[in-house]
Protein backbone atom coordinates (compact mmCIF):
# COMPACT_ATOMS: atom_id res chain seq x y z
CA UNK A 1 0.00 0.00 0.00
CA UNK A 2 2.82 1.89 0.89
CA UNK A 3 4.98 1.81 -2.00
CA UNK A 4 1.56 2.13 -4.42
CA UNK A 5 1.28 5.40 -3.19
CA UNK A 6 4.62 6.60 -3.45
CA UNK A 7 4.64 5.61 -7.13
CA UNK A 8 0.90 7.58 -7.84
CA UNK A 9 1.73 10.23 -6.40
CA UNK A 10 5.25 11.12 -7.83
CA UNK A 11 4.64 12.15 -11.16
CA UNK A 12 2.34 15.22 -10.17
CA UNK A 13 4.88 16.05 -7.39
CA UNK A 14 7.30 16.83 -10.24
CA UNK A 15 4.91 18.18 -12.52
CA UNK A 16 4.09 21.01 -9.74
CA UNK A 17 7.80 22.01 -8.98
CA UNK A 18 7.95 22.21 -12.93
CA UNK A 19 5.04 24.42 -12.93
CA UNK A 20 6.82 26.87 -10.12
CA UNK A 21 10.34 27.00 -11.40
CA UNK A 22 8.70 27.95 -14.66
CA UNK A 23 6.33 30.51 -12.88
CA UNK A 24 9.59 32.05 -10.82
CA UNK A 25 11.67 32.19 -13.97
CA UNK A 26 8.64 33.95 -16.00
CA UNK A 27 9.09 37.71 -15.93
CA UNK A 28 5.73 39.46 -13.96
CA UNK A 29 4.22 42.60 -15.50
CA UNK A 30 4.57 45.52 -12.60
CA UNK A 31 7.69 43.74 -10.98
CA UNK A 32 10.80 45.30 -11.59
CA UNK A 33 13.75 43.24 -11.38
CA UNK A 34 16.77 43.80 -9.82
CA UNK A 35 19.82 43.08 -11.49
CA UNK A 36 22.16 40.20 -8.50
CA UNK A 37 25.31 42.73 -9.48
CA UNK A 38 25.65 46.46 -7.95
CA UNK A 39 23.21 46.11 -5.51
CA UNK A 40 25.34 48.42 -3.33
CA UNK A 41 27.54 51.70 -4.48
CA UNK A 42 30.65 52.87 -1.77
CA UNK A 43 29.57 56.94 -1.35
CA UNK A 44 31.42 59.35 0.98
CA UNK A 45 30.46 60.85 4.31
CA UNK A 46 28.96 64.67 3.97
CA UNK A 47 29.88 66.77 7.08
CA UNK A 48 30.31 64.32 9.30
CA UNK A 49 26.88 63.09 9.36
CA UNK A 50 26.72 60.46 12.29
CA UNK A 51 25.43 57.65 11.39
CA UNK A 52 24.60 53.89 11.81
CA UNK A 53 24.91 50.41 10.30
CA UNK A 54 21.56 49.14 9.25
CA UNK A 55 19.48 52.72 8.71
CA UNK A 56 17.51 53.53 6.44
CA UNK A 57 17.99 56.32 3.81
CA UNK A 58 16.37 57.56 1.09
CA UNK A 59 18.04 57.55 -2.23
CA UNK A 60 17.81 60.47 -5.17
CA UNK A 61 19.12 60.82 -8.19
CA UNK A 62 20.75 64.39 -8.69
CA UNK A 63 22.80 64.79 -12.22
CA UNK A 64 25.25 61.56 -12.67
CA UNK A 65 25.28 61.22 -8.78
CA UNK A 66 23.38 59.50 -6.48
CA UNK A 67 22.86 60.95 -2.97
CA UNK A 68 21.75 59.69 0.04
CA UNK A 69 19.68 61.69 2.66
CA UNK A 70 17.54 61.34 6.07
CA UNK A 71 15.13 63.53 5.69
CA UNK A 72 16.54 67.18 4.55
CA UNK A 73 20.29 66.42 5.51
CA UNK A 74 22.24 64.95 2.63
CA UNK A 75 24.58 62.59 5.04
CA UNK A 76 26.51 60.92 1.92
CA UNK A 77 26.77 61.53 -1.93
CA UNK A 78 28.52 58.82 -4.73
CA UNK A 79 29.73 60.57 -7.72
CA UNK A 80 29.93 57.17 -9.13
CA UNK A 81 27.96 54.85 -9.12
CA UNK A 82 27.84 51.75 -10.77
CA UNK A 83 25.58 51.73 -14.37
CA UNK A 84 23.06 49.18 -13.08
CA UNK A 85 22.77 50.68 -9.81
CA UNK A 86 21.74 53.98 -11.38
CA UNK A 87 19.58 52.96 -13.94
CA UNK A 88 17.36 50.90 -11.26
CA UNK A 89 16.93 54.35 -9.35
CA UNK A 90 16.26 56.71 -12.66
CA UNK A 91 13.76 53.31 -13.41
CA UNK A 92 11.99 54.36 -9.94
CA UNK A 93 11.88 58.08 -10.33
CA UNK A 94 14.80 58.52 -9.38
CA UNK A 95 14.29 57.99 -5.91
CA UNK A 96 14.35 54.75 -3.73
CA UNK A 97 14.48 53.37 -0.19
CA UNK A 98 18.07 52.49 0.93
CA UNK A 99 20.10 51.23 3.74
CA UNK A 100 23.44 51.25 4.97
CA UNK A 101 25.24 48.02 5.06
CA UNK A 102 28.22 48.93 6.02
CA UNK A 103 30.71 52.01 7.52
CA UNK A 104 34.33 52.49 7.07
CA UNK A 105 35.09 55.08 9.55
CA UNK A 106 39.18 55.68 8.79
CA UNK A 107 38.17 56.38 4.93
CA UNK A 108 34.69 58.27 5.43
CA UNK A 109 32.81 55.96 3.23
CA UNK A 110 29.77 54.03 3.50
CA UNK A 111 28.24 50.86 1.60
CA UNK A 112 24.59 51.68 0.55
CA UNK A 113 22.34 49.37 -0.89
CA UNK A 114 18.71 48.89 -1.51
CA UNK A 115 16.23 47.99 0.73
CA UNK A 116 14.74 44.80 0.40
Amino acid sequence: MGLDFIRRTTPSFTRVLDRRAVEMRTPKLFSRDIPIVSRTAIADMCGGAKVAEGERVLLRVMKDKVVAQRGNLVIAECANPPAEFLAHLRAGAGVARGEIKSLQSISQTMEIGFCD
